[in-house]
């Protein structure tokens, strides 16, 4: 609001970034109610929200449709336990959710499946390694089926950002100001991501 109101800055230059959606929803209905018009302009969402919105406009450049699906953690589960039985492994040795949360913490770090194979080869450690089978064949299937979850919406707009100077600098120009609630909260990728 002061930005716009006393700086003249003008609202489509200005990216708001919150971690839920409820706190997004409050933030959009303080700025309409301070701001007035052009207010529609800012953007305010989450993090997973405006990946969303990038990566529908461009994710073409990285191999996806415009239409992607989007995984929730039930798809993912699914997934996983079809992937561990298809490995002729033991669920009972291998919990998708073990793996899942592995890999989450992969993307988090913006570790891709070839650097976490390297990664679980140099430490030797056989768990790892399974984990990186699975996380390369998760991310296959994933690619396969025109869908990301929701760790891939921020490594992948982060990849697209990372590779693709147009891109970049278009939305470089878009955004001058960049907020980001509860900021110490970011991880690796969301970090990388506003950077």
């Amino acid at each position: 609001s002061y930005l716009v109101g006393e700086k003249n800055v003008a609202p489509w230059n200005i990216l708001a970034i919150t971690f839920t959606n409820k706190a997004a929803a409050e933030m959009k209905e303080r700025i309409e109610r301070t701001v007035g018009q052009g207010a529609e302009a800012i953007w305010v969402s989450t993090f997973h929200s405006m990946c969303v919105r990038i990566l529908r406009r461009y994710g073409d450049r990285l191999g996806y449709g415009s239409s992607f699906s989007i995984y929730d953690t039930d798809d993912s589960r699914a997934l996983m336990r079809r992937l561990i039985k298809e490995k002729n492994l033991n669920p009972k040795e291998v919990k998708e959710r073990s793996v899942l949360n592995a890999i989450s913490r992969a993307k988090d770090d913006l570790e891709e499946p070839g650097e976490y194979k390297a990664r679980a080869l140099a430490l030797g450690n056989p768990a790892l390694e399974v984990n990186a089978r699975l996380y390369e064949a998760y991310q296959n299937e994933l690619k396969k089926n025109n869908a990301m979850d929701f760790d891939d919406l921020i490594r992948l707009t982060v990849e697209l950002l990372s590779s693709d100077s147009e891109v970049r600098e278009y939305y470089q120009a878009r955004f001058h100001y960049i907020m980001v609630d509860e900021y110490q909260d970011t991880n690796t990728a969301q970090f990388r991501l506003v950077e």
